[in-house]
């Protein structure tokens, strides 16, 4: 029998701790793995339910219907029917799920602020979702009564609740843009003067239910003087109840300008957030403000303005991508940012530079709005003064952008309800800003608003010191480097003015004489017997606009339907509206179709001014230009405007222009 080899136990032993620390470790990957799909599976539900909560309040925005020029403010069963279709559409997402952008990492200090919303009770209430409300024939009267009284429909705005929902309709990137998690605290200072008891607790309540807490300081609530009941102990009982709310009143009437600034130096907070007393701020609205003004406490921020019609309250899209500019009447327009600029935009939710605000609803940090010298206060009532503030905060070392993130509707009154005491206030106004702010180029304003000149606006010299303390630029550096590409060549005189008579019919083209079609066609009347009579009164403007007199209403061609001419309001990028006079053939060219303007005949029913093929044998083609200074002398007042464009554009550019005819 053979002996049996022992076997080394002392080798199969040392292989054991080796085994047990891979079962170990094994279970220890099971494990993390396990509670990593804990985690996610927690924050996708906490995200599916902050997505509920937040599509809960939406509207699909392409589904929003924004009223034409022409339809607004018209009571048109139109609206009823929009409001019944609104009101049956099911809810939709606004944004996809994009878990790629959600889950991108923010920046050191910075996080997804929290967006209180409102709390829908009933969804059927009036206005929800900012659907129309439904006007009844029977309530006529009663409607009127409210336009007389406050200059929109106070009766339907009394139906809404206090804390209606409104259509999210920011950028789909806001969605998921964080912000410093150290932002100043805001006062929201509101001035009103006899406003309705709804509109004006709605716009108070809007902003209590929408604002972060920790952000929202106190809502400084500034009487100026009302007479209406529902504004004096009533208000005050209601006030008390919310510990956020300060009501102070004037003891006289103020006007706008001296109330804000009362109501400024009544706040406390870091920001000062000017709201006008008709509106209702959006989901996210205030973070998107103060991080600007955290990243530089000289720069002014403006939210987007959508639209809430005046008569169903209908809340709809304000334009998202456009920045605020004036014209030389001092008419504030809005100028959509170009498409060179479009592209270059790294997001569609970044701020967008503005020359000029609209001046009813903006932020300015407490330091800036004191080192600025606040509002003129020797401005009356309202007017002008968004033109100061934007004038010296660019002029003196600040910048301005509008926020796409940032959205607060508001109501535009049909017209205004009450009148000011001081006649001519904007017209002072204007001319103080222009005395301070605007150098040579105040004689463009002067040109073209003569009223304005005219006015006795007082002593301006502590705002003249204060512009030259503050070591302000120049207004020719502002027209250069912040307005140019909005202002465009405006400040250059006209190529001439005066009537426009068809040769054929010995008739004058009238931009005045308005049509009931939907559409505003020009049309060919008898000429006046004046020569300067404003309804022919026609200025062909040095980018080649024919211009009806002084105003914002210019001759532009359709190049969707080429023979259609209308009257638009002018938007200075010549295209549809640029007109060449050929002196050859006495005939007018649509440049960009290249078409000529053609009379109808004398005994024609319709006497709609058409473009066709230019046949230089057609007599109706053919046009007395009655116009005077063609190729005439520059005048004095536009002299400096000579200067500006060798300096800036080259002498080449007005040489071009003149001899372009």
């Amino acid at each position: 029998m053979k002996s049996r080899t022992p076997r080394n136990t002392s080798v199969r032993w040392k292989k054991w701790p080796l085994l047990g620390l891979c079962v170990f470790l094994f279970s220890l990957v099971i494990l993390l793995t396990a509670s990593f799909n804990d985690l996610d599976k927690a924050e996708r539900d906490e995200k599916s339910k902050r997505g509920k909560a937040i599509n809960h309040y939406m509207t699909t925005p392409t589904k929003i219907i924004m009223p034409t020029e022409d339809e607004y403010g018209e009571l048109t069963t139109t609206q009823n029917e929009a409001a019944d279709k609104i009101a049956d559409e099911p809810q939709k997402p606004l944004f996809p799920k994009n878990k790629k952008t959600n889950d991108k990492k923010l920046p050191s200090g910075y996080i997804h602020w929290n967006e209180p919303q409102s709390l829908l009770s009933n969804p059927d209430n009036p206005g929800e979702k900012g659907i129309p409300v439904r006007i009844m024939a029977n309530e006529s009267s009663v409607i009127q009564k409210a336009y007389k009284e406050y200059g929109f429909n106070q009766y339907v705005s009394d139906k809404i609740s206090l804390h209606r929902s409104i259509p999210d309709i920011r950028p789909i990137s806001c969605h998921f843009r964080g912000y410093q998690w150290k932002l100043p605290k805001v006062s929201v200072v509101i001035i009103f003067h006899n406003e309705g008891w709804s509109t004006l607790l709605r716009t108070v309540h809007s902003v209590l239910d929408r604002s972060p807490k920790q952000l929202l300081h106190e809502i400084v609530l500034c009487d100026d003087f009302s007479e209406k009941e529902h504004l004096k102990e009533k208000l005050q009982r209601y006030v008390e109840l919310q510990p956020k709310l300060k009501l102070i009143r004037t003891k006289e009437r103020e006007g706008l300008i001296r109330a804000r600034m009362i109501g400024a130096d009544h706040s406390t907070g870091d920001v000062l957030l000017f709201l006008d007393s008709h509106c209702e701020v959006n989901a996210g609205w205030l973070p998107p403000l103060l991080s600007e003004i955290e990243k530089d406490y000289r720069t002014v921020v403006c939210p987007i303005i959508d639209v809430i019609d005046h008569r169903t309250f209908h809340y709809s899209a304000g334009h998202t991508w456009t920045r605020g500019t004036f014209s030389w009447r001092f008419d504030y327009k809005e100028r959509s940012i170009s498409a060179e600029q479009y592209l270059t935009r790294k997001d569609e939710a970044d701020p967008v530079p503005s020359p000029v605000m609209a001046g009813g609803l903006f932020a300015i940090s407490r330091k800036f709005w004191e080192e600025l010298g606040k509002y003129d206060p020797s401005m009356y009532v309202w007017g002008g003064e968004q033109y100061e503030i934007s004038f010296k905060l660019w002029m003196c070392g600040g910048r301005m952008f509008n926020i796409p993130c940032s959205r607060v509707g508001h109501v535009y009154r049909d017209k205004v309800p009450y009148k000011s005491n001081k006649l001519n206030a904007a017209l002072i106004n204007f001319k103080r800003v222009a005395e301070v702010w605007m150098d040579g180029f105040k004689d463009f304003l002067y040109h073209y608003r003569e009223d304005i000149g005219a006015q006795d606006h007082g002593d301006v010299s502590e705002r003249l010191q204060l512009r030259k303390n503050l070591k302000c630029k120049d207004f020719e550096w502002y027209l250069s480097n912040v307005v140019n590409d909005t202002l465009r060549t405006r400040y250059e005189p006209n190529r001439a003015f005066g009537k426009i008579k068809s040769v054929s019919t010995n008739q004058c083209i009238n931009f005045n004489k308005r049509s009931k079609r939907k559409n505003w066609p020009l049309v060919i009347t008898e000429c006046g017997e004046d020569e300067t009579d404003k309804d022919f009164l026609i200025y062909w403007t040095y980018i080649f606009e024919l211009r009806y007199g002084l105003t914002e209403l210019c001759m532009e061609g359709d190049s969707q339907k080429p023979t259609q001419v209308y009257v638009e309001h002018c938007h200075e990028t010549q295209g549809n509206q640029a007109f060449l006079f050929d002196v050859m053939t006495s005939q007018i060219v649509h440049r960009e179709t290249n078409t000529c303007l053609q009379a109808p005949s004398k005994d024609a029913q319709e006497k709609t001014i058409s473009l066709v093929k230019c046949d230089s044998t057609n007599k109706a083609q053919k046009w007395d230009m009655s116009l005077r200074e063609i190729m005439g002398p520059v005048p004095q007042w536009a002299k400096v405007a000579d200067n500006f464009y060798k300096k800036y554009k080259g002498v080449k550019h007005w040489k071009v222009e003149r001899g372009s005819l």
